[in-house]
């Protein structure tokens, strides 16, 4: 049974894989199922059985070929390749235009092109396009044609070159007017242009004008209009400078561009002296920089006597002093009664020596002049030859006596009794020297001989000694030991007797002992010799009135003293000593002070210490009530211009504004504060009739030097001039525009009886401070003085030379020195203070002599008064002042009452 079953099953599995392989070999593949694209199989069979062929052709605009065999059902690529596109080629350019694929991204078929004219060309061709096709591309290449514009025909006295007939896109018409007086009313030249139009309208011929340009930085009347030939008046913002030459109208317009050039100084290559310059590597500057010259040994800056200068970059574009270092020179000497020496060289370096002559009858008052930074020394001068009154020892002049006497004059000399020859004369002769001088001599009877071996403690010291001695003569001794002596070494013959010189016993000093006095420390010596220093020590309490002590003959020097250490009176700004005044104050002694109205903290007390110093002295500083804040943003035409506001600003402090476009500070730039409240600074527009024009090339003998004049000036503008030869500027050297109209300077012819010559030593309590004077001063030279101690210059610290004087300084008391002979009169006149300690509170009282007032301040020179005005000053208040353009404060910008009176600043010219 198991055998049969499994032979069925072979039988079963063998008969279907017989039918299974049948199946497969009669499988067809059907034209549907051919999946190839852009091929024609409309051709084909519907079936295919296994094994079959079939060629596929490509479809119409495709090229490429493809076989196909059927296996078991499925079609499979035998050869061939696959269908593609057909391309086209190129499908060419057009002059004047390109073209840009619009469909496909190649050249091939069912590809399209549209062609475009590039600018200035139109489309002659109806079609724009081209499409690939079958055959390749259709249509014909498009045509670009050129623009023309519109015939130019019409023009009058207007004459036009270029082609206005047949004008094509980008051609150029050039006009000109036909009259040499007329100018064109638009453009030179209009082209064609891409869409068919011209790029203006034709011009027009009319009367030569011009309109005022937009200057950048500049400042021109807009509402004028210029014929021509007329010049453009234009001025330049600070900073800036018109550009070179005259802009003149013309019929094509201004001659040259008006523009506004920023003002700029050049520092060339270091020359030789130049040992550096500073800012470092720094060569362009603008108006208002400096530069710092530093000259080596033997250099200075030129044109100065200084070795080492700041020198500034002005407002015309120039140096204020050349920027380079000269060698040290001397010319030769020039003057009154000095002959030229043409064997002599012209230029002497420093250190150099020379001589000079003088004319028939005049002689040098120095053998030989030197050469020195501050000139010849001594300076050369020519006096007329005089002899000066004869010295005669032991003798007399006879006659009238005089300190000089002319030449050819003869006078008498007497001897002294006992001196030879007697009576005998002189002339003067044209050396400047006495004709015949002799010498009156001793007698015999009035020689010394023989001094004495030993007298007075001293033994004679000389062992040359003489037969005799003149009068005079002298003979050297020395003292015994433990001697000294008092004066002189020498014993001296004088009308034939001897004075002999004096020896005293050596001197010594203990110790310094006395009242306060401590005894000396274990390390200090107790004997001290004639000559030897030391210092002492005091008492707690007490104070030394000398640093050092000198044994002298006279024992100690200044003598050893221990004082009870006081305080000296507090000086206090803005405020004061209440009750009695002292100079000094002794120990732990308590006072009261009081700060001025608007300072704080009012009324305090402070106690003399016993280091004679005062304990809890205070400041008293400016009330807060009495500070400014929040300066106003704009205001009077001005606008604030300082990023770094502060919170308050005390008294005097200030804030930069600028002007609005067109408009001037009428003074300062600065928002001041004063009692609490801010003076601002005020713009004004600067009206035309007031700038100033044209100045004067020569007047009151000083000749215009200058040669960058500008059109107009403004208010506080400038020219500068030079004197004459042989005339020196009176005040300063510039004309000065003010309100309109030219303040010129004044030359005058100095003489030498306008020179200034000795300054006093000590005048109006001020002493001399300048060591190097000079033999004269030219008008205008000064002299430095110093006040002395306690005092202080009430207008300046210098002498100064006007008109053949001496102006001096004037040294006044100081605020609080005024105030305490004030308050001493006060004491005087019963000036009481009463303390009464109630619950822990103060009362003062006091009656203080009435304080000194001073009225309305006045206008000083070339300045202007800043702050509000009031009818009386108390002591101490002070007003502010602005100097006017060009000119600067030599000492600080407030006024001062002071004793009732005003101290100014004063404005010098920079």
């Amino acid at each position: 049974m198991g055998y049969n079953m499994q032979v069925a099953v072979k039988i079963f599995f063998f008969a279907f894989w017989v039918s299974s392989i049948t199946l497969a070999e009669n499988e067809e593949c059907l034209k549907g199922n051919i999946n190839y694209e852009n091929t024609q199989i409309s051709n084909l069979n519907e079936r295919y059985t296994h094994g079959q062929t079939v060629k596929l052709n490509c479809a119409s605009g495709y090229v490429g070929s493809l076989r196909l065999e059927c296996e078991n059902g499925i079609w499979t690529k035998i050869a061939g390749r696959e269908c593609k596109k057909k391309p086209c080629g190129h499908p060419g350019d057009t002059p004047n235009g390109d073209f840009k694929l619009t469909k496909d991204s190649e050249f091939v078929f069912g590809a399209t092109v549209e062609y475009t004219c590039r600018p200035g060309y139109i489309m002659a061709s109806r079609v724009k396009h081209r499409n690939c096709r079958i055959d390749g591309w259709d249509n014909a290449v498009p045509v670009c044609e050129v623009v023309k514009c519109p015939i130019i025909s019409n023009l009058g006295d207007v004459i036009a070159t270029g082609n206005t007939e047949e004008a094509s896109y980008g051609d150029v018409i050039h006009f000109e007017c036909a009259s040499p007086d007329k100018m064109l009313e638009g453009p030179e030249d209009i082209h064609c242009k891409s869409d068919g139009q011209w790029s203006d309208k034709i011009p027009k011929c009319i009367e030569i004008k011009c309109l005022p340009p937009e200057i950048p930085h500049g400042f021109t009347n807009l509402d004028k209009e210029y014929k021509e030939n007329n010049i453009l008046q234009y001025s330049c913002e600070k900073g800036y400078n018109p550009r070179p030459g005259n802009p003149r109208c013309t019929k094509y317009g201004w001659s040259i561009k008006p523009e506004c050039e920023v003002i700029t100084c050049l520092l060339g290559s270091p020359t030789t002296g130049v040992v550096s310059t500073k800012p470092i590597g720094k060569n362009i500057f603008l108006a208002g920089e400096y530069v710092e010259i530093i000259c080596s040994k033997k250099y200075w800056i030129f044109g100065t006597k200084q070795v080492s200068r700041n020198i500034k970059c002005k407002d015309d574009g120039k140096w204020e002093l050349r920027p380079v270092c000269e060698e040290i020179t001397c010319e030769y000497p020039e003057g009154e009664h000095l002959l030229n020496n043409p064997n002599y060289k012209r230029i002497y370096k420093l250190g150099e020596n020379t001589w000079y002559r003088c004319e028939y009858g005049y002689q040098r008052t120095a053998a030989s002049i030197t050469c020195t930074e501050n000139g010849w020394e001594p300076e050369p001068r020519c006096i007329e030859i005089t002899c000066q009154k004869p010295e005669i020892a032991h003798g007399e002049v006879l006659g009238i006596q005089k300190n000089t006497y002319n030449k050819n004059v003869k006078i008498a000399l007497k001897c002294n009794q006992g001196y030879e020859p007697g009576i005998f004369f002189v002339t003067c002769k044209q050396n400047g020297e006495w004709d015949n001088m002799r010498q009156c001599t001793l007698g015999i009877n009035l020689r010394c001989r023989y001094p004495e071996r030993e007298i007075n403690d001293a033994i004679r010291n000389d062992t040359n000694l003489k037969a005799y001695y003149e009068e005079g003569g002298g003979v050297q001794y020395k003292c015994k030991e433990g001697f000294y002596f008092q004066h002189g070494s020498k014993a001296v013959c004088s009308a034939g007797k001897w004075k002999y010189p004096q020896c005293i016993k050596y001197t010594t000093c203990e110790y310094p002992r006395g009242e306060h006095l401590l005894n000396n420390p274990p390390n200090f010596k107790r004997i001290y010799k004639l000559g030897e220093n030391t210092w002492y020590r005091c008492e707690y309490g007490y104070q030394r009135t000398a640093a050092s002590i000198t044994c002298t003959e006279n024992s100690w020097e200044p003598e050893p003293q221990c004082i009870e250490i006081t305080c000296q009176k507090p000086e206090i700004a803005h405020g004061e000593v209440l009750g009695i005044q002292k100079n000094t104050y002794n120990k732990n002694v308590k006072i009261a002070l009081k700060c001025n109205q608007g300072y704080e903290p009012g009324i305090f007390f402070v106690t003399c210490n016993q280091n004679g110093e005062w304990d809890n002295m205070r400041q008293c500083t400016l009330g807060i009530n009495l500070k400014c804040r929040d300066p106003e943003r704009e205001i009077n035409d001005a606008i604030r211009n300082d990023p770094n506001l502060k919170a308050y600003y005390e008294e005097g402090g200030s804030v930069q504004y600028r002007c609005k476009e067109g408009f001037y500070f009428q003074h300062g730039s600065k928002a001041v504060c004063s009692a609490g409240k801010w003076n601002y600074p005020q713009c004004i527009k600067l009206g035309i009739n007031l700038r100033c024009r044209d100045p004067e090339r020569e007047i009151n003998d000083a000749i215009r030097n200058d040669t960058n004049l500008k059109a107009y000036y403004e208010e506080g503008g400038g020219v500068q001039y030079k004197c004459k030869e042989g005339l020196y500027f009176q005040n300063g050297s510039k004309a000065v525009c003010s309100a309109g109209k030219w303040n010129y300077p004044q030359c005058i012819k100095l003489g030498i009886n306008l020179r200034c010559r000795d300054p006093e030593r000590e005048i109006n309590d001020a002493i001399r401070n300048d060591t190097n004077l000079k033999a004269y001063y030219e008008e205008g030279g000064g002299v430095q003085y110093k006040c002395k101690e306690g005092l202080y210059f009430q207008n300046g610290s210098k002498a100064m030379c006007s008109a053949g004087k001496w102006n001096y300084p004037q040294c006044i008391k100081s605020l609080n020195i005024y105030l305490e002979e004030k308050n001493e009169t006060a004491r005087n006149e019963e000036s009481f203070l009463h303390e009464n300690v109630t619950a822990g509170q103060t009362r003062l009282q006091s009656k203080v002599a009435e304080k000194p007032t001073c009225r309305k301040p006045k206008r000083i020179k070339n300045g202007t008064l800043m702050s509000d005005q009031k009818q009386f000053y108390e002591e101490g208040e002070t007003v502010e002042y602005q100097c006017t353009k060009d000119f600067q404060f030599k000492n600080g910008s407030i006024a001062i009452c002071s004793g009732g009176v005003w101290v100014y600043p004063k404005c010098i010219q920079k």
